[in-house]
């Protein structure tokens, strides 16, 4: 499958999205260049770089400072990396990290070209029951075209989210995230715009008994809202493991949106 010309990257912010970026760079150059390919270079074992890929390791600022050496950093981004290193230490980071342990984070500049919503539809289109790699079939069940079917599934395949295996089409992550506290991009936000365009049409299109499109409105204390925040991604999560028991048969979005419809007062002048 031959692979397409790498779009213009996001600047790195921390350790994992600058060695991803760099791992991604060589296989832009050598399509057949391999994470075993990449940790022989580096001199590491294939496992340990895995995990630094993932984010289920986090290096040291030793090790990362060789690292810096063999692939020829820039001073900049050895600043942004190592400070992110000290950042990430703090005992409620960690906590945060742990919990999210199973969930492999999409790097920036990987996940800038999966901006559009159905790459993500592919990719757990995979877990369904009779799924196929017939890139027809996937394009009428997802009401695409087949050219971008075929975009998606080659970008899906460059970024080893997914692989192809005796002919089928299989995830290489159980559960991947683009969703890191604080980071935001112009692909993220097209991807958030996607998917309530989506959740529109559903309105008007999708039967009562296949959808829950609610809303309430309230005035609230808005000090509690970092908190609600981290519930919200809870509650998600928790809801993904529990829809994803059993026989998995179709995919779904879930979408949960908090945002004020009011102004700021001015406590001050009142």
């Amino acid at each position: 499958m031959q692979l397409r010309p790498l779009e213009q990257q996001e600047p790195i912010a921390d350790f994992r999205s600058w060695i991803q970026r760099e791992y991604l760079k060589r296989r832009h150059k050598n399509s057949n260049y391999s994470i075993r390919s990449f940790a022989l270079y580096l001199d590491i074992a294939a496992p340990t770089l895995s995990h630094l890929l993932s984010g289920k390791r986090r290096p040291s600022s030793k090790f990362v400072k060789k690292l810096f050496i063999k692939l020829d950093a820039a001073p900049e981004e050895q600043n942004i990396i190592l400070n992110s290193l000290v950042d990430s230490g703090s005992p409620s980071k960690e906590k945060s990290k742990a919990a999210a342990a199973d969930f492999h984070l999409i790097a920036m500049d990987a996940f800038q070209f999966l901006g559009s919503w159905y790459h993500f539809a592919i990719l757990e289109m995979t877990s369904v029951k009779n799924f196929k790699l017939d890139l027809v079939w996937i394009a009428s069940q997802l009401e695409i075209s087949v050219t971008e079917c075929r975009q998606a599934v080659e970008r899906l395949v460059r970024l080893e989210l997914v692989k192809i295996e005796n002919g089928q089409l299989v995830r290489t992550n159980a559960f991947v995230t683009n969703y890191e506290e604080g980071m935001t991009s112009s692909a993220h936000k097209m991807l958030q715009r996607q998917v309530l365009e989506k959740a529109l049409q559903a309105v008007d299109f999708v039967p009562a008994a296949e959808k829950d499109i609610t809303s309430i409105t309230m005035a609230i204390d808005e000090s509690k809202i970092p908190e609600v925040k981290q519930r919200i991604k809870q509650f998600r999560r928790e809801i993904c493991a529990f829809l994803e028991e059993g026989s998995q048969t179709r995919v779904f979005n879930l979408g949960i949106q908090l945002y004020p419809i009011s102004k700021k007062i001015d406590q001050e002048n009142l």
